[in-house]
């Protein structure tokens, strides 16, 4: 090895610090304010309706409470013309009133889209997406279990990918925290589209895991029988990988950033917790996994000399 890289040693301390105080403010935070269901989740109803005059968010608020039928009503602007209404079940006669009512109060309304979602579809929907998070968590442990099956010594191959998934569920753990600091403050909702950007992020933290774990692979067979410890080769694999790892990532940040300022409010949601979640997965490619199973396999060496 004709260079050498410190990203672990001591450093590894570090990294483990800001991982645990991320994951820590990212479940106090969950705690705190909850995540705001959306009606996908909770079941209700939701109007997108644009109004031919300017119309007040408060004023719309007050007068669609006092309607028959509307119960837990929540008014959000998406776009500079269109207002959404979120509330609890309503039936097509209740749905058909509000439209009257809201032309009588407001002037010329139209309505851009309507939607009903009754408990047991939502139901149904957090079942699905609690069994989907799990099942890909297995299979990523599977998958890579086998991809590195000719990893014999001096790690098992079941350590990648246990690893892996540590890594990928404080990835997403930290990722609903913070999204459900920036649903407190810009009034996101949690709907199919969020469970939807969670399972990309998963795809993408564990790829950027996979691309470091494969370079110690290489390079433990390239370096077998030499007098190398596993830290100093996940080290130089860190440091072999790290160039490609952040500029694969950075410009898919640059996309997602300019979809957050420029796209519509519509998709706000989606692309803020895709933004967050590879963020996350790229730290936690690079200064979680690999510092872990390098602390892992340690401790096993020092247990087992030849293990």
């Amino acid at each position: 090895m004709t260079e050498h890289y410190s990203f672990l040693g001591r450093k590894k301390k570090l990294w483990f610090v800001i991982s645990i105080a991320l994951f820590v403010i990212g479940l106090a935070f969950l705690g705190i304010w909850k995540l705001p269901l959306g009606i996908d989740f909770k079941g209700g109803a939701q109007l997108d309706l644009s109004f031919e005059q300017p119309v007040d968010e408060n004023q719309l608020r007050e007068k669609v409470a006092s309607y028959p039928g509307v119960n837990g009503l929540v008014v959000t602007k998406t776009d500079q013309s269109v207002l959404t209404l979120r509330m609890l079940p309503i039936t097509d006669a209740d749905h058909q009133e509000i439209l009257k009512k809201a032309g009588e109060d407001f002037g010329t309304v139209t309505e851009r889209q309507y939607q009903l979602v009754g408990p047991s579809v939502s139901r149904d929907l957090t079942r699905k997406a609690i069994i989907a998070v799990f099942l890909a968590s297995v299979f990523i442990v599977l998958y890579l279990a086998y991809s590195f099956r000719a990893v014999t010594y001096p790690v098992s191959s079941w350590r990648f990918g246990v690893v892996a998934v540590i890594a990928l569920l404080h990835d997403l753990v930290i990722t609903v925290g913070v999204f459900s600091i920036l649903a407190h403050f810009f009034h996101f909702e949690v709907d199919a589209s969020f469970i939807t950007a969670l399972l990309t992020v998963m795809g993408f933290s564990v790829h950027d895991t996979i691309v470091v774990f494969d370079r110690i692979r290489e390079n433990l067979a390239r370096h077998k029988g030499e007098s190398l410890g596993f830290e100093t080769i996940a080290d130089m694999s860190l440091g072999q990988t790290l160039n490609r790892s952040i500029a694969t990532s950075l410009t898919v940040v640059i996309t997602l950033t300019a979809l957050t300022i420029m796209g519509g409010e519509s998709i706000r949601g989606f692309v803020v917790t895709l933004l967050v979640g590879i963020a996350i997965g790229t730290y936690s490619s690079i200064f979680t996994a690999t510092p872990l199973l390098a602390v892992w396999q340690n401790r096993i060496s020092r247990q087992h000399p030849r293990l």
